[in-house]
C-alpha cells in the first residue's frame, strides 16, 4: 500500500501530467522565407549556395552493395598511420536471409513527449534529437546495443593525430546512401552538419561546446574542419579534446549527419519538410502537438541493420494511465510505463524489458548555485549556504521514493554523474553517504534554523522528461518533504522546455529546484552541463570556483590517469559541498506486448527513452 506521501503525489501527479501536457512539447521555429545563406568555406565544396538549385528526383538511390560497404577506404597518403582504431565486437546481427524479409508491419511505440518536437537537431536538446532525429540520421561513431561502447559508424577508424588532443583524424564509410536519391554520403556532408549546430539560430545542448571546440561562427568551423578527400576528415581543435570520439556520438547526442546536398538544392525547408539522413529508417511524416506523432519508413539493405518492421511511428502520450492502456488495448506494441503499473501491464500480459546498463540518474538540482566569479551570483540566496543544502538532501527519503515509485529499481546514487563503472569514481562517496546524505529530517530543521533560512520561498518545478516517468509523482513527494523541515515551497507545472529557455539557459534557476534524469556517460560530460559556469554550462552549479578549474584539467587530459585525478577531485566537491540532491540509479524499462514483438536489446546510455529501434525484432 502506498505511504501517504507518496499516495498523494502519484494522485496529483495525475492532474499535473494533463496540464502540463496541454500546452504540448516545444515546436521548432519555422524555417526563414529563404534559405539561411551559410557563411563562406574555405573551399568552394563547403560553401552554402544563396539560391536553391532543382530537386534531383524522390527516388531513393540504390544502396551499394553490403560487401562494398564494408569496405572502408584506403587512407590518403597525407594522413599519419591510425594509431587508435575501433573494433567492433560481435553483435549478433541477423542473417542476411533475416534482413531480406520486411516481417512486420507498423511498429507502434507510444512515448513521453519530447522536450522539443524537432527534426533539425541543432534545434533543441540531445534528449530531443536522439528520440527523433537519430531514427533517420547517423551519427559518425555508433553505440553497441549490448554494452554501450563506441563502435564504428559512418566512421571507420578514427586517431588522435596530435599528441597534444588538438587533432583528429577521421576515416569515413564508403557507400553509404542518403535517403531520398540525395547520393551518396561523402566528408563534405561532415563540416556541414557540424556548422549546423553553432549556427545563429542553434540553441543544441552542444552548440556552446561546437563553438569551444570550432570557432565562434560557420567562418571558422570551415577552416577547422578539413575535407582531406571523400572519405577523410580532420578535425583541428581550438582546444585539446582527448574524447573526440565520444563528442561525435550518438551518446554526445547532436551531431547527426545530414545531407549537404539537399541543403545546397533545397535549403533549410527541406530539411523541415523531409530530411534526407542515412540511418536505418527514413523520415515520412510528423503531426505536432499532444498525441501527434512521427512516422518512419524502412530502409531497404541498410549498411547496418535493415528493420525487422515496415514502418515505425512514435506517438506522443503524456498520459502514463493513457500509455498503458494503448498498451494493453493493442494500440500499441511497445510503451513508456509508469514503474508503479508495472503490475497492472503483467496482469494484461506484456513483459517488462530493461536495459543492458543501469542507464539513468535521477535527482534534483537547485537553483541559484553559482560561482562568486559568474555574473549571475547572487549572495542572498539560500541555496548557497551548505547548510541549506544538506538540509534538503537530508529532508528527501530515497528508500521510500525507490519502493514506492520504482518499485526498489533503483540502485545508490552518492554523486551526480558519477558512476562506479567509470573513471573518477571514489569509493569513500558509497561509504559515507547514509552518514552524510541519510534521511534525517530532524537533523534536516536543525540546519534550515541554524542557517537563519527558515520559511524561505522555493519553487518546485513540476515537469516531466522521458525515460522517467515517475518524474512528476517524485516531484510532489518532495514537495512534502520540504515543506516538513520549514521551507515554504509551491509547486509550478511547465515544460522542460521553459524551465531550459527561461530558467537556466539564461542563469535565472534562483529560487528553485527541480528534478532532472541523465544518462550514464563519462563524468566530464555532467560536469559540462550541470558544473562549469562558462558558456558550455547550463545549470553552473558550481558551489566552489576550483570546479571550472578541475573541468578545464579533465577535459585538456590526454593521460587517462589525471583525467580520473581532476574528475574525481571535482566529485569530492560536489559530494562534500552537496552541489545536487542525487536520488537514485535507475535501469530504462520499457513495457511491450510480447505476441507482436520478440527481441528488444538497447544499451540505455544514450539521451533518451528508446533507441536501436531498428534491431527490433517480431515475434515468431
Amino acid at each position: 500500500m502506498l505511504k501517504p506521501t507518496i499516495a498523494l503525489a502519484v494522485a496529483a501527479s495525475l492532474l499535473l501530467v494533463a496540464g502540463i501536457a496541454c500546452g504540448g512539447a516545444a515546436e521548432e521555429p519555422a524555417a526563414p522565407a529563404a534559405p539561411a545563406q551559410q557563411p563562406a568555406a574555405a573551399s568552394q565544396q563547403q560553401s552554402q549556395p544563396q539560391q536553391p538549385a532543382a530537386a534531383p528526383a524522390a527516388t531513393e538511390a540504390p544502396a551499394a552493395p553490403a560487401q562494398q560497404q564494408s569496405q572502408p577506404a584506403q587512407p590518403a597518403a597525407t594522413v599519419a598511420p591510425v594509431i587508435a582504431t575501433a573494433t567492433p565486437r560481435p553483435t549478433n546481427t541477423p542473417s542476411a536471409a533475416q534482413q531480406s524479409e520486411a516481417v512486420g508491419g507498423r511498429l507502434r511505440i507510444a512515448v513521453t513527449p519530447p522536450v522539443q518536437e524537432l527534426v533539425r537537431g541543432w534545434l533543441g536538446t540531445t534528449t530531443s534529437a536522439n528520440a527523433q532525429v537519430r531514427p533517420f540520421a547517423d551519427p559518425l561513431v555508433h553505440t553497441d546495443r549490448f554494452d554501450g561502447s563506441l563502435q564504428p559508424g559512418l566512421a571507420t577508424e578514427w586517431e588522435l593525430s596530435k599528441p597534444d588532443g588538438t587533432q583528429w583524424v577521421f576515416r569515413l564509410r564508403e557507400g553509404v546512401a542518403f535517403h531520398g536519391g540525395w547520393g551518396e554520403f561523402t566528408a563534405h556532408d561532415v563540416p556541414h552538419s557540424t556548422a549546423l549546430i553553432i549556427g545563429e539560430e542553434a540553441i543544441a545542448t552542444d552548440t556552446g561546446l561546437f563553438r569551444g571546440l570550432f570557432g565562434q561562427t560557420p567562418d571558422e568551423l570551415f577552416e577547422n574542419i578539413r575535407v582531406v578527400d571523400d572519405y577523410t576528415v580532420e578535425f583541428n581543435l581550438l582546444r585539446p579534446e582527448a574524447s573526440m570520439d565520444f563528442v561525435v556520438s550518438a551518446q554526445q547526442g547532436n551531431l547527426f549527419i545530414y545531407s549537404k546536398d539537399q541543403w545546397d538544392a533545397e535549403g533549410e525547408q527541406g530539411y523541415i519538410d523531409k530530411p534526407a539522413g542515412n540511418g536505418p529508417w527514413q523520415f515520412e511524416s510528423r503531426q505536432l502537438g499532444v498525441g501527434g506523432n512521427v512516422l518512419y519508413s524502412r530502409v531497404e539493405e541498410h549498411w547496418r541493420q535493415t528493420p525487422f518492421w515496415s514502418e515505425l511511428e512514435q506517438i506522443n502520450t503524456p498520459e502514463p494511465a493513457t500509455r498503458l492502456a494503448n498498451l494493453l488495448t493493442n494500440q500499441v506494441q511497445i510503451a513508456e510505463v509508469n514503474r508503479d503499473l508495472h503490475t497492472e501491464a503483467k496482469d494484461g500480459g506484456m513483459i517488462i524489458v530493461e536495459s543492458e546498463l543501469p542507464s539513468i540518474q535521477v535527482a534534483f538540482v537547485m537553483g541559484g548555485i553559482y560561482s562568486p566569479l559568474s555574473p549571475y551570483h547572487d549572495p542572498s540566496d539560500p541555496h548557497l549556504d551548505v547548510r541549506v543544502r544538506e538540509a534538503i538532501n537530508r529532508s528527501i527519503n530515497r528508500d521510500e521514493i525507490n519502493q514506492e515509485l520504482f518499485s526498489g529499481f533503483g540502485s545508490p546514487h552518492p554523486v551526480w554523474g558519477f558512476h562506479p563503472s567509470l573513471p573518477g569514481w571514489n569509493p569513500r562517496w558509497s561509504e559515507e553517504f547514509d552518514e552524510r546524505y541519510g534521511f534525517d529530517p530532524d537533523r534536516a530543521r536543525e540546519l534550515i534554523t541554524e542557517s537563519g533560512h527558515e520559511g524561505y520561498p522555493l519553487k518546485m518545478v513540476i515537469t516531466q522528461l522521458s525515460g522517467v516517468p515517475e518524474m512528476i509523482p517524485m516531484a510532489e513527494a518532495a514537495l512534502t518533504y520540504l515543506g516538513d523541515i520549514g521551507i515554504d515551497v509551491e509547486a509550478e507545472e511547465m515544460e522542460w522546455a521553459r524551465f531550459r529557455a527561461d530558467f537556466y539557459r539564461p542563469g535565472n534557476t534562483h529560487g528553485t529546484i527541480a528534478p532532472i534524469r541523465g544518462t550514464m556517460r563519462p563524468a566530464e560530460v555532467t560536469l559540462r552541463f550541470y558544473n562549469r559556469s562558462g558558456p558550455e554550462g547550463f545549470q553552473r552549479i558550481v558551489p566552489d570556483p576550483e570546479l571550472d578549474e578541475l573541468y578545464v584539467e579533465a577535459i585538456t587530459a590526454v593521460n587517462p590517469e589525471v583525467k580520473a585525478s581532476a574528475l574525481q577531485k571535482a566529485g569530492d566537491i560536489k559530494f562534500d559541498l552537496y552541489a545536487e540532491v542525487p536520488i537514485i540509479w535507475l535501469p530504462s524499462q520499457i513495457a511491450i506486448n510480447p505476441g507482436e514483438v520478440g527481441e528488444f536489446i538497447w544499451p540505455g546510455n544514450i539521451n533518451t527513452a528508446i533507441t536501436h529501434t531498428e534491431y527490433i525484432t517480431t515475434a515468431q
